[in-house]
C-alpha cells in the first residue's frame, strides 16, 4: 500500500508527534495492508516492563488511519470513531511488536480495519484490534 518513498515522507511528518515519541515506524507492503513496528521501551511499557495496552491501541489507530488515508479521495479525511481491543499476551521490554492492518470494509462513510499485533521475539499474537474510521468530506 505504501512505497518506501511514501514512508520516508510520512515518517518525517510523524517525527514530532505522539507517533514519533512511541517509535512507530511504517513498513512497505505490496498488498492492501498497512504494516508498522513499535519498540517495547520506556515510552510504550508499564511496570513491570510489559507493553502498555494504550500503546497497542495507538499503534492500531495509526496503522488503520494511514490505511484509510492511502485510499481516500481528495477533500476527504478519516477520523477514528471506535476501537475494540482484545489483549491476548504480553510483549516485554526490549521486544518490538509488529502490527498489520487489514481492511474489512471500505465504504463511503466508514472504513473498518482489523489490526493484529504480534511480538517480534516470540511470534505470539499480543493484541487483536478492530478500528472503525469515519470518512468525512472536507469543505474546500
Amino acid at each position: 500500500m505504501y512505497t518506501q518513498e511514501d514512508i520516508d515522507r510520512l515518517q518525517g511528518e510523524m517525527q514530532d508527534s505522539m507517533i514519533g515519541v512511541l517509535g512507530i515506524r511504517l513498513c512497505p507492503t505490496d498488498d492492501n495492508t498497512v504494516k508498522g513496528t513499535m519498540p517495547v521501551n520506556r515510552n510504550t511499557s508499564r511496570p513491570p516492563g510489559i507493553l502498555n495496552g494504550g500503546a497497542s491501541l495507538a499503534l492500531a489507530e495509526t496503522l488503520a488511519g494511514y490505511g484509510s488515508y492511502a485510499i481516500l479521495k481528495s477533500h476527504t479525511a478519516a477520523f477514528g470513531i471506535q476501537v475494540s481491543a482484545n489483549h491476548i499476551s504480553v510483549a516485554h521490554m526490549g521486544d518490538r511488536v509488529v502490527g498489520i492492518a487489514t481492511p474489512v470494509h471500505l465504504g463511503r462513510s466508514t472504513h473498518i480495519w482489523q489490526v493484529d499485533i504480534t511480538s517480534e521475539q516470540t511470534g505470539k499474537l499480543v493484541s487483536s484490534i478492530r478500528v472503525v474510521n469515519f470518512i468525512a468530506n472536507i469543505p474546500v
